[in-house]
Protein backbone atom coordinates (compact mmCIF):
# COMPACT_ATOMS: atom_id res chain seq x y z
CA UNK A 1 0.00 0.00 0.00
CA UNK A 2 2.27 2.34 0.84
CA UNK A 3 4.29 1.70 -2.29
CA UNK A 4 1.21 2.52 -4.42
CA UNK A 5 0.66 5.77 -2.81
CA UNK A 6 4.02 6.86 -3.09
CA UNK A 7 3.84 5.87 -6.68
CA UNK A 8 0.75 7.93 -6.94
CA UNK A 9 2.36 11.00 -5.32
CA UNK A 10 4.83 11.08 -7.87
CA UNK A 11 2.02 12.68 -10.41
CA UNK A 12 1.58 15.60 -8.15
CA UNK A 13 2.24 18.02 -11.15
CA UNK A 14 0.73 16.05 -13.77
CA UNK A 15 -2.58 15.79 -11.72
CA UNK A 16 -2.97 19.42 -10.63
CA UNK A 17 -2.11 20.78 -14.59
CA UNK A 18 -4.95 23.03 -14.80
CA UNK A 19 -4.83 21.76 -18.87
CA UNK A 20 -5.27 18.09 -17.64
CA UNK A 21 -8.78 16.68 -18.79
CA UNK A 22 -11.15 15.84 -15.85
CA UNK A 23 -12.02 12.62 -17.53
CA UNK A 24 -10.91 10.41 -19.91
CA UNK A 25 -13.29 8.88 -23.00
CA UNK A 26 -13.07 4.86 -22.73
CA UNK A 27 -15.18 3.32 -25.33
CA UNK A 28 -17.68 6.38 -25.18
CA UNK A 29 -18.14 6.91 -21.58
CA UNK A 30 -15.89 9.42 -19.31
CA UNK A 31 -13.70 7.92 -16.66
CA UNK A 32 -11.99 9.53 -13.82
CA UNK A 33 -8.68 10.75 -15.43
CA UNK A 34 -6.43 10.32 -12.85
CA UNK A 35 -2.78 8.75 -12.22
CA UNK A 36 -4.58 5.94 -9.90
CA UNK A 37 -7.40 5.09 -12.58
CA UNK A 38 -4.84 4.04 -15.57
CA UNK A 39 -6.47 3.10 -18.90
CA UNK A 40 -5.54 -0.34 -18.86
CA UNK A 41 -7.13 -1.23 -15.56
CA UNK A 42 -10.38 0.22 -16.97
CA UNK A 43 -10.14 -1.94 -19.80
CA UNK A 44 -9.39 -4.89 -18.75
CA UNK A 45 -12.51 -4.18 -15.67
CA UNK A 46 -14.65 -3.71 -18.87
CA UNK A 47 -13.41 -6.78 -20.47
CA UNK A 48 -13.08 -9.10 -17.59
CA UNK A 49 -15.34 -12.26 -17.08
CA UNK A 50 -16.69 -13.14 -13.30
CA UNK A 51 -15.97 -16.33 -11.91
CA UNK A 52 -18.70 -18.36 -10.57
CA UNK A 53 -19.72 -17.81 -7.56
CA UNK A 54 -18.13 -14.09 -7.69
CA UNK A 55 -19.76 -11.50 -5.69
CA UNK A 56 -19.62 -8.16 -7.58
CA UNK A 57 -20.69 -4.78 -5.96
CA UNK A 58 -21.39 -1.96 -8.88
CA UNK A 59 -22.89 1.25 -8.24
CA UNK A 60 -22.25 4.66 -9.30
CA UNK A 61 -19.90 6.93 -7.24
CA UNK A 62 -21.39 8.25 -3.72
CA UNK A 63 -24.75 6.04 -4.01
CA UNK A 64 -23.94 3.54 -1.24
CA UNK A 65 -20.83 1.66 -2.32
CA UNK A 66 -18.74 1.30 0.34
CA UNK A 67 -21.50 0.50 3.14
CA UNK A 68 -22.61 -1.87 0.99
CA UNK A 69 -19.51 -3.51 0.63
CA UNK A 70 -18.61 -3.79 4.07
CA UNK A 71 -22.38 -5.20 5.07
CA UNK A 72 -21.05 -8.22 2.26
CA UNK A 73 -18.05 -8.54 3.85
CA UNK A 74 -19.38 -8.72 7.67
CA UNK A 75 -22.31 -11.02 6.17
CA UNK A 76 -19.76 -13.32 4.58
CA UNK A 77 -17.00 -13.26 7.27
CA UNK A 78 -19.95 -14.24 9.82
CA UNK A 79 -19.53 -10.41 11.77
CA UNK A 80 -15.22 -10.74 11.95
CA UNK A 81 -14.16 -8.39 8.54
CA UNK A 82 -13.65 -5.12 9.27
CA UNK A 83 -10.86 -4.40 7.16
CA UNK A 84 -9.00 -0.95 6.90
CA UNK A 85 -10.41 1.31 4.01
CA UNK A 86 -7.25 1.09 1.86
CA UNK A 87 -6.85 -2.85 2.74
CA UNK A 88 -10.58 -3.17 1.46
CA UNK A 89 -9.97 -1.15 -1.62
CA UNK A 90 -7.05 -3.10 -2.94
CA UNK A 91 -7.28 -7.01 -1.31
CA UNK A 92 -10.37 -7.74 0.55
CA UNK A 93 -13.11 -5.79 -2.15
CA UNK A 94 -11.03 -5.02 -4.92
CA UNK A 95 -11.71 -1.10 -6.29
CA UNK A 96 -11.01 -2.56 -9.91
CA UNK A 97 -10.30 0.46 -11.85
CA UNK A 98 -7.96 1.52 -9.32
CA UNK A 99 -6.52 -2.23 -8.21
CA UNK A 100 -6.78 -3.94 -11.67
CA UNK A 101 -7.93 -7.44 -12.37
CA UNK A 102 -4.82 -9.24 -11.38
CA UNK A 103 -5.42 -8.61 -7.68
CA UNK A 104 -8.35 -11.07 -8.08
CA UNK A 105 -6.22 -14.10 -8.88
CA UNK A 106 -4.57 -13.98 -5.76
CA UNK A 107 -8.23 -13.75 -3.99
CA UNK A 108 -9.94 -16.91 -2.05
CA UNK A 109 -13.36 -17.62 -2.45
CA UNK A 110 -16.03 -16.20 -2.61
CA UNK A 111 -14.20 -13.44 -4.02
CA UNK A 112 -15.83 -10.25 -3.79
CA UNK A 113 -15.01 -7.00 -5.39
CA UNK A 114 -16.81 -3.51 -7.32
CA UNK A 115 -16.65 -1.06 -9.97
CA UNK A 116 -18.36 1.66 -10.74
CA UNK A 117 -18.98 0.63 -14.50
CA UNK A 118 -22.61 0.51 -16.05
CA UNK A 119 -24.15 -2.83 -17.31
CA UNK A 120 -23.97 -2.88 -20.41
CA UNK A 121 -20.36 -2.14 -20.21
CA UNK A 122 -19.25 -5.09 -18.92
CA UNK A 123 -18.98 -8.85 -19.48
CA UNK A 124 -21.39 -10.97 -17.51
CA UNK A 125 -21.80 -14.73 -15.95
CA UNK A 126 -25.08 -16.04 -14.74
CA UNK A 127 -23.45 -17.76 -11.91
CA UNK A 128 -21.81 -14.84 -10.27
CA UNK A 129 -23.72 -12.56 -8.05
CA UNK A 130 -24.16 -9.11 -9.05
CA UNK A 131 -25.58 -6.33 -6.12
CA UNK A 132 -26.62 -2.63 -7.59
CA UNK A 133 -27.09 -0.53 -5.06
CA UNK A 134 -28.98 2.92 -6.08
CA UNK A 135 -29.82 6.48 -4.58
CA UNK A 136 -32.03 9.25 -5.32
CA UNK A 137 -30.31 11.26 -7.59
CA UNK A 138 -30.62 14.56 -5.40
CA UNK A 139 -28.38 13.23 -2.76
CA UNK A 140 -26.30 12.02 -5.03
CA UNK A 141 -25.30 14.88 -6.52
CA UNK A 142 -24.69 16.90 -3.72
CA UNK A 143 -22.61 13.94 -1.89
CA UNK A 144 -20.22 13.55 -4.95
CA UNK A 145 -19.57 17.06 -4.78
CA UNK A 146 -18.63 16.87 -1.30
CA UNK A 147 -16.76 14.03 -1.74
CA UNK A 148 -14.76 15.80 -4.86
CA UNK A 149 -13.93 18.47 -2.65
CA UNK A 150 -12.96 16.11 0.62
CA UNK A 151 -10.21 14.33 -2.28
CA UNK A 152 -8.50 17.94 -2.22
CA UNK A 153 -9.56 18.13 -5.93
CA UNK A 154 -10.89 21.72 -6.92
CA UNK A 155 -14.05 20.66 -8.95
CA UNK A 156 -16.04 23.68 -10.62
CA UNK A 157 -18.89 25.20 -8.19
CA UNK A 158 -21.68 23.81 -7.10
CA UNK A 159 -23.60 25.12 -9.71
CA UNK A 160 -21.56 24.00 -12.64
CA UNK A 161 -21.04 21.04 -10.98
CA UNK A 162 -24.40 20.50 -10.99
CA UNK A 163 -24.45 21.17 -14.87
CA UNK A 164 -22.24 18.41 -15.56
CA UNK A 165 -23.68 16.17 -13.60
CA UNK A 166 -27.49 16.99 -15.63
CA UNK A 167 -25.58 16.55 -18.72
CA UNK A 168 -23.70 13.42 -18.19
CA UNK A 169 -20.41 14.77 -18.67
CA UNK A 170 -18.86 13.76 -15.51
CA UNK A 171 -16.87 10.58 -14.57
CA UNK A 172 -19.19 7.08 -15.13
CA UNK A 173 -21.37 9.18 -17.20
CA UNK A 174 -25.24 10.07 -16.88
CA UNK A 175 -26.23 8.86 -13.53
CA UNK A 176 -29.61 8.34 -14.74
CA UNK A 177 -28.69 6.06 -18.10
CA UNK A 178 -26.28 4.24 -15.47
CA UNK A 179 -29.00 3.16 -12.85
CA UNK A 180 -31.21 2.24 -15.68
CA UNK A 181 -28.88 -0.04 -17.25
CA UNK A 182 -28.96 -2.06 -14.31
CA UNK A 183 -32.74 -1.42 -13.38
CA UNK A 184 -33.74 -2.69 -16.18
CA UNK A 185 -32.75 -6.38 -15.45
CA UNK A 186 -34.29 -6.12 -12.23
CA UNK A 187 -35.89 -9.28 -12.67
CA UNK A 188 -32.85 -11.21 -13.61
CA UNK A 189 -31.63 -14.09 -10.46
CA UNK A 190 -28.24 -12.60 -10.71
CA UNK A 191 -29.29 -9.05 -9.95
CA UNK A 192 -29.73 -8.11 -6.56
CA UNK A 193 -30.81 -3.88 -6.54
CA UNK A 194 -30.24 -2.35 -3.31
CA UNK A 195 -32.21 0.71 -2.37
CA UNK A 196 -29.78 3.77 -0.75
CA UNK A 197 -33.39 4.96 1.05
CA UNK A 198 -34.77 1.34 2.00
CA UNK A 199 -31.35 0.13 3.53
CA UNK A 200 -31.38 3.44 5.38
CA UNK A 201 -34.70 3.18 7.06
CA UNK A 202 -34.82 -0.84 6.90
CA UNK A 203 -31.50 -1.55 7.94
CA UNK A 204 -32.37 -5.31 10.14
CA UNK A 205 -34.94 -6.35 7.16
CA UNK A 206 -32.59 -4.92 3.79
CA UNK A 207 -29.14 -6.92 5.53
CA UNK A 208 -31.54 -9.61 5.69
CA UNK A 209 -32.69 -9.37 2.09
CA UNK A 210 -29.18 -9.24 0.80
CA UNK A 211 -27.83 -12.16 3.03
CA UNK A 212 -30.71 -14.10 1.68
CA UNK A 213 -29.84 -13.55 -2.32
CA UNK A 214 -25.85 -14.30 -1.60
CA UNK A 215 -27.03 -17.57 0.10
CA UNK A 216 -28.78 -19.41 2.79
CA UNK A 217 -24.95 -20.37 4.08
CA UNK A 218 -25.03 -16.81 5.03
CA UNK A 219 -28.57 -16.12 5.91
CA UNK A 220 -29.31 -18.45 8.12
CA UNK A 221 -26.80 -17.87 10.77
CA UNK A 222 -27.79 -14.20 10.54
CA UNK A 223 -31.74 -14.79 10.54
CA UNK A 224 -30.58 -17.48 13.40
CA UNK A 225 -28.22 -16.02 16.10
CA UNK A 226 -29.79 -12.48 17.02
CA UNK A 227 -26.50 -11.87 18.70
CA UNK A 228 -24.76 -11.93 15.28
CA UNK A 229 -26.96 -9.76 13.38
CA UNK A 230 -27.14 -7.20 15.64
CA UNK A 231 -22.96 -7.22 15.31
CA UNK A 232 -23.16 -6.69 11.81
CA UNK A 233 -25.92 -4.17 12.45
CA UNK A 234 -23.57 -2.45 14.72
CA UNK A 235 -20.24 -2.87 12.07
CA UNK A 236 -22.32 -1.08 9.28
CA UNK A 237 -24.18 1.41 10.87
CA UNK A 238 -23.05 5.28 9.88
CA UNK A 239 -21.60 6.33 13.39
CA UNK A 240 -19.41 3.10 13.69
CA UNK A 241 -18.10 3.06 9.83
CA UNK A 242 -17.23 7.31 10.00
CA UNK A 243 -15.29 6.26 13.29
CA UNK A 244 -13.39 3.63 12.33
CA UNK A 245 -12.46 3.91 8.48
CA UNK A 246 -10.70 6.57 7.05
CA UNK A 247 -9.18 6.77 3.05
CA UNK A 248 -5.63 7.59 2.83
CA UNK A 249 -5.44 8.84 -0.03
CA UNK A 250 -2.45 11.14 -1.98
CA UNK A 251 -2.83 14.76 -1.13
CA UNK A 252 -3.31 16.31 -5.14
CA UNK A 253 -2.16 19.81 -3.06
CA UNK A 254 0.33 19.15 -1.20
CA UNK A 255 3.30 17.06 -3.07
CA UNK A 256 4.75 13.95 -1.05
CA UNK A 257 1.90 14.19 1.03
CA UNK A 258 -1.06 12.37 2.14
CA UNK A 259 -4.35 13.11 3.43
CA UNK A 260 -7.09 11.41 5.58
CA UNK A 261 -10.33 11.85 3.51
CA UNK A 262 -13.66 12.12 5.10
CA UNK A 263 -15.57 9.61 3.31
CA UNK A 264 -18.71 9.47 5.62
CA UNK A 265 -20.15 12.72 5.55
CA UNK A 266 -23.98 12.83 6.75
CA UNK A 267 -25.23 9.68 5.69
CA UNK A 268 -28.52 10.76 5.25
CA UNK A 269 -31.91 10.86 3.38
CA UNK A 270 -33.26 14.30 2.16
CA UNK A 271 -29.45 16.48 1.74
CA UNK A 272 -30.34 17.31 -1.57
CA UNK A 273 -32.70 19.18 -0.99
CA UNK A 274 -31.88 21.15 1.58
CA UNK A 275 -28.56 21.74 -0.77
CA UNK A 276 -29.83 22.16 -4.12
CA UNK A 277 -32.24 25.16 -5.29
CA UNK A 278 -35.87 24.77 -6.19
CA UNK A 279 -35.15 25.42 -9.55
CA UNK A 280 -32.36 22.66 -9.57
CA UNK A 281 -34.41 20.09 -7.94
CA UNK A 282 -37.83 20.58 -10.96
CA UNK A 283 -34.60 20.06 -13.35
CA UNK A 284 -33.60 16.91 -12.02
CA UNK A 285 -37.32 15.48 -11.51
CA UNK A 286 -38.24 16.71 -15.14
CA UNK A 287 -35.05 14.76 -16.49
CA UNK A 288 -36.13 11.64 -14.72
CA UNK A 289 -39.70 12.21 -16.29
CA UNK A 290 -38.28 11.88 -19.50
CA UNK A 291 -35.71 9.16 -18.93
CA UNK A 292 -37.15 7.12 -16.68
CA UNK A 293 -40.77 7.12 -18.11
CA UNK A 294 -42.33 3.40 -17.61
CA UNK A 295 -40.01 2.89 -15.26
CA UNK A 296 -40.40 1.82 -11.22
CA UNK A 297 -38.29 4.30 -10.52
CA UNK A 298 -39.69 7.32 -11.61
CA UNK A 299 -42.73 6.79 -9.03
CA UNK A 300 -39.67 5.74 -6.26
CA UNK A 301 -38.09 9.27 -6.71
CA UNK A 302 -41.17 11.24 -7.44
CA UNK A 303 -43.00 10.41 -3.80
CA UNK A 304 -42.54 13.73 -2.49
Amino acid sequence: MEGWIEEKLSYHRNVMDPDRPKCQIIRGLPFPNAPWFPKKNIEDTLDYVPHDGDIIIASYPKTGTTWLQYIVLQIVSKGELFPSFDDCLFKHAPFLEMAGTSVLEKMEKPRIYKHHCPYNMVQKNDKAKYLYVYRRPDDTVVSYYHFMINLGHDPPDRDEFFEQFLSGDIAYGHYYDHVLSFYSHKDDESLLLVSYENLMQNRKDEILKIAKYLGDEYYQPLFEDESLLEKVLEHTSFDYMKKNLALIHPDPKNEGGKRNVIFFRKGVIGDGKQSLSPEQIKRLKDLASEKLKGSELLDEWMKD
